[in-house]
């Protein structure tokens, strides 16, 4: 299993850091509420540990409470799986365990994930919050040379600090950025004015990547016909024609 000292990627304050205490599973099924399809996602998972918890106490960054948000703190968790590398499977059962907006870092047999979930109050329960939006990498090597930019980008004197929220939804940007690392080559920043038209890319790009694997896997099956063969192999040439222009795309507004 990975050992990752990942506050040389955060850098975050002594006084953020945690004594890297266990969370218990059941401790997790009694607060998240979670079905009996939760509890088996959560068998991939070996351990999970509280890394960090972000808040003014501990960092001076003020707390983001309005209408819409209710966000005193973010807690940072390291989660080491078991040989399953369903990094997206777990997140979804771990960020709804907590109030809190939580940024997992996934540890697995040879390669990592990093998740972060915002949330928001919810308006058909007072006092409760609901996830919003998870963001996830998606798994990487941290030896990987290509994402540098990325890890320094998640430095804690990188990360704007006027609120909490301002500070986690920077986190999630990047990692949305990082997405897009694999195909592109590099970790592409954009004007923040032309943060939509990024996130259309990028999205657009991660469908047409998952679609282009999913056909690779299918390709392997030993008992296709000519026909189904020959229209597989069709249909990924035509879905590459399409990621190869939305990777242009992307690097030209980057250049912007």
């Amino acid at each position: 299993m990975s050992t990752v000292n990942w506050n040389s990627v955060f850098k975050l304050p002594k006084s953020a850091l945690q004594d890297d205490r266990a969370i218990h599973k059941t401790k997790l099924t009694q607060a998240g509420n979670l079905t009996s399809a939760d509890d088996k996602s959560l068998k991939k998972m070996n351990s999970l540990r509280l890394f960090a918890t972000v808040q003014e106490s501990s960092t001076r960054i003020f707390a983001s409470v309005d209408e819409e948000r209710d966000i005193r703190c973010i807690i940072f968790l390291r989660c080491e799986m078991q040989d399953s590398e369903a990094y997206a499977e777990v997140a979804r059962v771990l960020h709804k365990c907590f109030p809190n907006p939580t940024v997992i870092l996934f540890e697995g047999s040879d390669q990592l994930c990093i998740s972060v979930s915002i949330t928001r109050k919810n308006l058909a329960e007072a006092g409760t919050t609901v996830v919003e939006t998870v963001t996830s990498t998606g798994p990487f090597c941290i030896e990987d040379q290509s994402r540098k930019r990325f890890f320094d980008s998640l430095a804690f004197s990188e990360l704007p600090q006027e609120g909490l929220y301002v500070f986690l939804e920077a986190i999630a940007w990047r990692v949305k950025l990082s997405q897009a690392i694999e195909t592109v080559g590099f970790f592409p920043v954009c004007p923040a004015c032309k943060r939509s038209t990024m996130t259309s890319l990028l999205d657009e790009q991660g469908s047409l990547s998952s679609q282009i694997k999913s056909i690779s896997r299918q390709q392997n099956t030993r008992d296709l016909t000519l026909n189904e063969s020959s229209k597989l192999r069709i249909d990924k040439k035509r879905l590459q024609k399409q990621l190869d222009t939305t990777v242009e795309a992307i690097k030209e507004l980057c250049n912007d």
